[in-house]
This record gives structure tokens, C-alpha cells and sequence, in this order.
């Protein structure tokens, strides 16, 4: 995918090349949204929203992470809501799994960089190979996945551009954009959500032709805590220390600790040293 002309903004969305390039997705753009997940419910409820469909932020100012957690948005960023049928074979922990690896493989084919990497459940991370296992690594993208009113939410928070302004102290050494670990400068917005767009519909709509199990074992050649020591922290359990092994035939985070496994279905994950 290659860069911009100096007379093309980076950041501005071209419409007429959007709804062709998402079809069979619906295209509903809004210039601005507190969430675009709040905004996909609100629009199902009130019966405008049909699924396969795509809703879509120039700019969010509210986004929502998984529990508490909030997604920071500048120019460059891209905040988005894939409408699905809800698919019944799929259980909801599943979805981020395989939503997640489909982001993944779509900011791997814009970037040209196979160091994208997945972090269970729900993040696209980037850690670069010239840096050690203590470093940390760097959020490019996250997930929240939400099965409502017999449709899958699948929104996605991907940063695509670097802003020019200084990011929020707590965020630089936690965040990367895909301009930064590409070789193509300054990247097209329509044409990275009409690619990602792409490979969730290969991944999700048409997944009969790859068994959940298989499409695992994909997620696992790409992830991030394979071989790592983590502590998860589930909500009312005790917190879970041990080294990861990747994910069973069921999306279940597998710790070993001593001679016992872990199985995990949910929860938040720290590195521990």
C-alpha cells in the first residue's frame, strides 16, 4: 500500500471510494461520535442498522475500552464498528480472538511488517525483534466486541497516523502507529479500513471455510504471551501467575504454575518478570 500525493489528506475519508471498497458492508459515516459502538446500538434499536454494516467516526470523543478502560483518539486514528450477523457457532469470548487475529493480519499487509502480534484477548500490539523481552511492548490497536440484538459489535481503535502534537505523557512509550513501522510514510485512511474491512469479512463471514480450532493455532504463531511469564486478573477470582502456553481449541488462555494448567477464559493481563 503505498503513501499519499502532498495534495491528498492522510486523514480525511473519501466517501465515494469507502462505500465501494466496504462493500458488502453499509457504510454510516458520522464526522463525529462519542463512541461508535454506542452509536451502532443506539441506530439497531431504533431499527436504521442492519448487518453486514460499517459505522464510522472521523473523530471519536469517548471511546470505550474493555471494562473501565477508555481509547485515546487523534487525527490519524482510525474508530470504527463492524455490524455482523451474530453468529451463534461462535461464543462471545471467541469473537475478539478471531476479530483480533483478522486486524492483525490487515495491519501486517498495510505496514509490510510481520512484528505485529497479538496479546490475548483483545489487543494488536508491535514489539519490535532489536528489542529484549523486558521491554515493553506497544499498543497499535485494540478491540471491544459486544453481541447485542442478534449482531456482533465488533469495535476497533486502530492508530494509523502519527499526530503531530505531543501524545499524552502516560501514552508515549505505550503506543505506536502503523505509519511508524511502515515503509510507506503517511498512510490513506479509506484505503486501511477498506483492507481491514477485507480480511474480517475473509476471517468472520466467510470462516466456515477455516476451523475455530485452526484459526487458533494462526492467533498462537502470532502471540505476543507465548513463552512469557503473565499474571491475569479476573473479575471476582483470584489473580493467576504463571508462564503462558498459548490458547486451547477453545480460546482459553492456557498458565501453567508448577504442575498445575490454568485455563482462562477472561480477564486482564500484566507482564510479570
Amino acid at each position: 500500500m503505498g503513501g499519499l500525493s502532498p495534495l491528498s489528506s492522510p486523514n480525511a475519508f473519501n466517501l465515494d471510494q469507502l462505500r465501494q471498497g466496504l462493500k458488502p458492508f453499509r457504510l454510516h459515516f458520522f464526522p463525529r461520535l462519542r463512541s461508535t459502538n454506542d452509536h451502532a446500538a443506539l441506530l439497531r434499536k431504533r431499527g436504521d442498522l442492519f448487518a453486514p454494516a460499517v459505522v464510522v467516526a472521523a473523530r471519536q470523543i469517548a471511546g470505550r475500552g474493555r471494562g473501565a478502560n477508555t481509547w485515546f483518539s487523534a487525527p490519524g486514528s482510525l474508530t470504527v464498528t463492524f455490524v455482523l450477523p451474530a453468529d451463534e457457532t461462535l461464543a462471545p469470548h471467541h469473537l475478539p480472538l478471531a476479530a483480533g487475529l483478522a486486524v492483525r493480519n490487515a495491519a501486517a499487509e498495510i505496514s509490510q511488517n510481520n512484528q505485529i502480534q497479538l496479546k490475548w484477548p483483545n489487543d494488536v500490539v508491535f514489539h519490535s525483534a532489536i528489542r529484549n523481552r523486558q521491554t515493553p511492548m506497544q499498543k497499535l490497536a485494540g478491540l471491544l466486541c459486544e453481541r447485542l440484538d442478534n449482531v456482533d459489535l465488533i469495535g476497533i481503535g486502530l492508530n494509523v497516523n502519527r499526530p503531530p502534537r505531543a501524545l499524552p505523557s502516560n501514552l508515549r512509550d505505550r503506543i505506536v502507529y502503523l505509519n511508524q513501522i511502515s515503509q510507506s510514510g503517511v498512510l490513506d485512511l479509506t484505503k486501511v479500513l477498506t483492507t481491514l474491512a477485507r480480511h474480517l469479512h475473509t476471517t468472520l463471514i466467510r470462516r466456515s471455510e477455516t476451523p475455530f480450532p485452526t484459526l487458533l493455532r494462526e492467533y498462537d504463531a502470532h502471540h505476543a504471551l507465548v513463552g512469557r511469564s503473565v499474571t491475569v486478573i479476573s473479575p471476582n477470582e483470584p489473580p493467576v501467575t504463571g508462564k503462558c502456553f498459548g490458547l486451547d481449541d477453545t480460546g482459553r488462555l492456557l498458565l501453567r504454575n508448577r504442575k498445575r494448567i490454568h485455563r482462562i477464559i477472561a480477564g486482564h493481563v500484566e507482564l510479570t518478570r
